[in-house]
């Protein structure tokens, strides 16, 4: 399947000649995702209507960052006052030239030129001292691996982000009365490898601890559902109830991919029991919660050549100003956004086993400890985390578990940073 995007140009006065047409076509379908070092390709294709000789036909492969934020003050005339702030940051352009030497297009004739670019790793660029503080650690101002293709916000609005990727043939010609080359755009999506996929190292987990109490006189072998109430009140004020400590742990891989589960692990360990507990009911492992947050990070330094009206165009009237590093006054942007996920299965229920008692003695006793794991899945429209010029992505997880053991309920709730949530597995396990 062919992706094509077109663009036939046409002189400023009606009474001139049209001008060539100049077509672009990808030899990927338009979701093809591409991963460094993938190979993009395609043919410009150029019809004129009169004889040209072209100076150059040019074809580049990019990427770029851009960021547009607007803040607004309001003065006691209720005059409002708009500021902008963008950053337009190159992430990497390899261009090249289609035509081998000086040639002549004539009319009724189809010119094709095939291109291939090969998708780089990452940007070379450095953008130390363009920004307000180069050593904020959400982002970085050094090269690094390619970001994914990302946009937050909304189009034609202020306060949004986009990474974008993609392919511009140009046909650069003079004496037709157009200033502007004719030219063409053709956007493509990009993702980096998952790492994980790639290295084949097994996950770190990051535990999570905390200490519970139960007391009650179901630690004695007693059904917990004929406990009534006024034993119940009984057990809760009475020193003499049996009485034990437990451990609840979570265990939360640090390193999640787009589009895959994940498994988590909850632990149920005995500290201590007194000599009145005779048995440990069951114990009923549930999931209360389970979220995916998400942190988007932007930032831009003031847009000095943008007039204070909402639309913050450029004014025409004064040549720009060259403008070398950052020239003060920079705004960032946070936002969250929290993701349920669904984990299976629902609840476990689970009783400590019968086990060889430890030391010199050889009897039997219950076992201190259990452990059940749950699953879950991170949705695949999921970007992947990435940290760049002036946009950043990252991701926190938070788990709320929930324990019953005789008849008393226990909840532990826990946040845990991902290092990574790589990008969408391919078919090919990168």
């Amino acid at each position: 399947m062919l992706l094509a995007l077109s663009k036939k140009g046409h002189s400023k006065s009606s009474t001139k000649a049209p001008l060539p047409g100049l077509s672009l076509y990808l030899d990927s379908s338009q979701d093809k995702v591409f991963k460094p070092n993938d190979i993009v390709s395609g043919r410009v294709i150029i019809v004129t209507p009169h004889i040209i000789t072209p100076q150059a036909v040019e074809v580049t492969l990019w990427g770029e960052s851009k960021v547009w934020i607007r803040t607004q003050s309001s003065d006691s005339n209720n005059s409002t006052d708009y500021k902008h702030y963008r950053d337009n940051a190159p992430l990497f352009a390899v261009t090249s030239n289609l035509l081998s030497g000086p040639c002549q297009f004539v009319p009724d004739q189809s010119y094709t030129f095939p291109f291939s670019f090969r998708i780089p790793e990452g940007t070379d660029f450095n953008r130390n001292g363009c920004y307000e503080n180069s050593n904020d650690g959400r982002w970085t101002v050094f090269p690094h691996k390619l970001p994914p293709s990302f946009f937050f916000g909304h189009q034609d609005r202020p306060d949004n982000c986009d990474i974008s990727y993609g392919v511009n043939a140009r046909l650069l010609l003079s004496g037709f009365g157009s200033a502007d080359p004719i030219s063409s755009t053709a956007p493509i999506l990009f993702q980096p490898s998952n790492a994980q996929a790639l290295t084949e190292n097994q996950l770190s987990v990051i535990r999570y601890p905390k200490n519970f109490t139960v007391q009650s006189s179901a630690l004695t072998g007693i059904d917990p559902k004929s406990i009534g109430f006024r034993q119940r009140m009984h057990d809760r004020i009475s020193s003499g109830t049996p009485k034990m400590d437990f451990e609840l742990g979570i265990e939360l891989p640090d390193v999640l991919s787009s589009g895959s589960e994940f498994r988590f692990r909850t632990t149920f360990d005995v500290l201590s029991k007194g000599e009145k507990v005779t048995h440990i009911p069951e114990i009923t492992f549930k999931v209360l919660k389970l979220n995916l947050l998400d942190f988007t990070f932007f930032r831009a330094p003031r847009d000095w050549e943008a007039l204070n009206l909402m639309s913050g165009v450029h004014s025409t009237r004064f040549p720009k100003k060259q403008r070398m590093g950052f020239q003060g006054q920079e705004y960032n942007i946070f936002r969250e956004k929290k993701t349920q996920l669904n984990s299976l299965p629902e609840f476990i229920v689970m009783e400590l086993p019968e086990v060889q008692e430890e030391g010199e003695k050889k009897g039997m006793e219950q076992a201190k400890h259990c452990e059940t794991w749950f699953t879950a899945r991170i949705p695949g429209y999921t970007p992947p985390s990435f940290t760049s010029f002036a946009i950043s992505r990252h991701y926190r997880l938070i788990v709320k578990m929930g324990v019953e053991c005789g008849g008393k309920k226990f909840e532990f709730e826990t946040e845990s940073h991902v290092k990574e949530l790589g990008s969408a597995i391919s078919e090919n396990g990168i």
